[in-house]
């Protein structure tokens, strides 16, 4: 896979690397000195994080950027996170990662300006700190502003700093993301096999769980990274070796855990991501598909359709009396408490009549009652305004993305910005369609939406970059 040298392999203050090995010695022996002389676990978690603050000064923004979606994919899963240091730890990984990148950016510079779609989504942050005056609970709501405030940071700084070479070179952000999905392979295979232990909440013995303890978090996963594996598949420039075996392995095994887990958010997200890179990278393999569809399903319906009923049954209304019965009264309390204040929102993150009574703490469960959809979930927190406000860069990408897509497809082979920019897209588009029943999209502290925002950033930033010539292939 190309690789844009010197947009972030050499980020990092220049000199300090002879340091390393000391100052991640003295962070890990400080800790474990302190609980061995008083066994004090939260001064040590306390020194812990300030300790990795620190050290994370003299780490490259790419590896801070790879630990911290390491961290927070094992935060979600339980076999991973014992006794819920990860769920700790992931915010102090996320402030780390934004403060570093900033620092980075105001000592090297990007070379690259601001755009638009940054001064909205600073300005969304701006009103969700001001909902926080009219919110249920005012210091929640402050503590959500900050958290995804210092993830969009994060996110757009990432991806300004992979533009500093111009926008042609392969997107490093994909290297971890394949990993990842490897890693939640290997923990549906281990669930599977029986060798992980079950959750016991209400999915534990209806559907798939995976790794997650969640089929939910399985699918959004899924949407999130498969069209990263369908580049791993078709790109051109991996097909060497036993790797892409491998690949079409990942993505089969990828798919059945998807189907095990009867997600249906999951299954449409990615339908739509993979969908979206189809039609542009292989317009004829697409109709081809599309037509297949039809095909299968035309004959299903006209010779099996008590095979078409135990379809219906089992991915559409999942035992229920039909398709939306599981969410409906979830989207109606939204829909219900957006009317109540439809123009600025009843307070970020939050929720009347259940945000009331939560305390400074690491987790909000149980302070604010499930929502089905993000964005039902934004009217209802941020009214239209800050839906407005989130919804432009968004729609502006993608927008983007097809128009340089289509330009781009005229050249043969196609250039490296052409995959990176495809999947990056898609990435956003199977988010997107999984966000439409599921209510993740500004919540900081889950792994998908930190990894839908980085894609989100480095997509932003190589579309508002001038595209290369052809000499970049």
């Amino acid at each position: 896979m190309l690789r844009s040298k010197g947009a972030l392999s050499d980020i990092g203050p220049r000199g300090w690397s002879g340091f390393l090995p000391l100052v991640g010695a003295l962070s890990l022996l400080l800790p474990l000195a302190i609980l061995i002389v008083r066994g004090d676990w939260n001064l040590l978690l306390g020194i812990g994080a300030g300790a990795f603050v620190l050290y994370s000064l003299v780490i490259r923004p790419y590896f801070l950027t790879v630990a911290t979606l390491a961290i927070f994919v094992g935060a979600a899963m339980p076999i991973v996170n014992q006794a819920g240091v990860l769920t700790q730890l992931r915010w102090a990984m996320l402030f780390a990662l934004a403060f570093t990148l900033l620092l980075t950016s105001a000592v090297r510079g990007t070379g690259s300006s601001w755009h638009p779609t940054h001064v909205s989504l600073a300005l969304f942050v701006v009103f969700a700190a001001i909902s926080s005056s009219y919110s249920p609970n005012s210091l929640m709501t402050l503590l959500k502003t900050a958290s995804f405030g210092s993830l969009v940071l994060a996110a757009v700084l990432y991806g300004r700093l992979e533009a500093r070479q111009g926008s042609g070179g392969q997107c490093q952000l994909f290297e971890p993301l394949y990993w990842c999905a490897v890693l939640v392979a290997l923990g549906c295979i281990l669930s599977h096999l029986h060798l992980l232990p079950h959750s016991q909440g209400s999915f534990s013995t209806r559907y798939f769980q995976g790794p997650f303890g969640n089929p939910n978090s399985l699918g959004a996963f899924v949407s999130l990274v498969a069209p990263v594996l369908l580049l791993r598949i078709f790109d051109p420039l991996h097909k060497r070796g036993p790797e892409p075996y491998a690949n079409v392995a990942l993505a089969i095994s990828s798919l059945v855990f998807l189907l095990m887990s009867r997600s249906r958010a999951g299954i449409l997200g990615t339908i739509l991501g993979c969908g979206w890179w189809l039609y542009f990278s292989y317009r004829k393999a697409f109709r081809a598909f599309l037509g297949g569809v039809a095909v299968c399903g035309v004959i299903t319906w006209a010779y099996f359709p008590g095979y078409l009923k135990s379809l219906d049954e089992v991915y559409l209304r999942k035992g229920g009396a039909y398709v939306l019965q599981s969410r409906e009264d979830l989207w109606g309390a939204s829909w219900n408490a957006a009317k109540d204040s439809p123009v600025i929102g009843v307070g970020f993150g939050a929720a009347k009549g259940y945000s009331e009574d939560w305390e400074l703490g690491f987790a909000t469960s149980g302070a604010s009652r499930e929502k089905g959809s993000s964005y039902l979930a934004l009217i209802e927190e941020v009214g239209v305004i800050g839906f407005g406000l989130l919804m432009a860069p968004l729609a502006w990408a993608l927008i983007g993305a097809a128009d340089r897509l289509s330009r781009l497809r005229t050249r043969h082979p196609p250039a490296a910005e052409f995959w990176s920019t495809l999947t990056l897209s898609a990435c956003l588009v199977g988010g997107l369609g999984n966000a439409f029943s599921e209510a993740w999209l500004t919540a900081a502290g889950f792994f998908t939406t930190v990894i839908f925002w980085m894609a989100f950033g480095v997509l932003a930033s190589r579309l508002a970059a001038p595209s290369p010539g052809p000499s970049l292939q």
